[in-house]
């Protein structure tokens, strides 16, 4: 019996155009009748995760920023935050400063940006949420810093290593083949996040689904008892999940969820 379901968003629950097919939706929509918890598990922040999760009408706590954040999604409060330590992330932002090195940094409510372009959307910075010099400015420590190109994320790898004490380069690539890296707290994970709210509801991990398809997306699909890979995942998630959609099958999450709702009468797809 599965009584929670973690989904990821981008490349898993959306189709290539950012909206969710209306089988994915159907589908969600569903379990919930049949009791069943959905959890939003995304990178996105929660200002790009809010209108996915009104239209799901949902009533759950919100995974975002790759579990590093959990927010109230009825009411936009953070519940918890897993921050870097603070020495670190002014060095991370110094270091950002003198290789020319545009950021987005994560700051309780808040995301601030060190130029005028913004790594992740390609496009120009409200003069409002630019702050020059962010290292000495921080007010406290963020929960995430990240930047996207392979300039940016070989620089930040060789300057500060994938993984030191209270901090996790987390590297990856989507659709569009550019390397992007979230710098977190080791404990922000998805699969942290997942556990922890689980533990919460009394919920043991056989009972969980979790579905995903990139690097971010591993320890929540290792931690679940059913974790589900879609078909065009990267080798190491389809690897380590228990169920693999069908190929190109935009409606991935909806083939996993009937397939577990109909007692797994038909074979995973490989």
């Amino acid at each position: 019996m599965i009584r929670v379901i973690a989904v990821d968003l981008d490349e898993t629950l959306l189709a290539p155009d950012k909206s969710i097919p209306a089988e994915n939706k159907a589908a969600l929509q569903l379990a919930q009748e049949r009791g069943i918890r959905v959890v939003i598990a995304t990178a996105r922040g929660w200002g790009r995760t809010e209108a996915f999760y009104k239209e799901l009408e949902l009533q759950t706590p919100v995974i975002v920023s790759s579990g590093s954040r959990v927010v109230d999604g009825r009411t936009g409060e953070d519940l918890w935050m897993h921050r870097m330590p603070m020495d670190f992330a002014r060095d991370v932002c110094a270091f950002c400063d003198e290789q020319d090195i545009s950021i987005r940094v994560y700051v309780g409510q808040e995301v601030w940006n060190n130029r005028d372009t913004d790594p992740l959307l390609n496009a120009p910075v409200a003069e409002d949420r630019i702050v020059r010099n962010m290292a000495a400015k921080l007010p406290e420590a963020p929960y995430q810093i990240y930047t996207k190109g392979e300039r940016n994320v070989a620089l930040l790898r060789e300057r500060f290593g994938k993984q030191g004490d209270g901090f996790l380069l987390n590297i990856t690539k989507y659709a569009d083949g550019i390397p992007e890296v979230m710098i977190l707290n080791p404990l922000g994970t998805k699969g942290e996040a997942l556990r922890a709210l689980c533990e919460q509801w009394g919920v043991p991990r056989e009972q969980v689904m979790a579905a995903g398809d990139n690097f971010n997306d591993l320890s929540m699909i290792e931690w679940a008892g059913f974790g589900v890979a879609m078909g065009w995942a990267v080798p190491e998630v389809r690897a380590c999940a228990d169920y693999v959609t069908t190929p190109d099958n935009q409606a991935g999450v909806a083939e996993a969820i009937y397939y577990l709702l109909e007692d797994r009468q038909e074979p995973s797809a490989s």
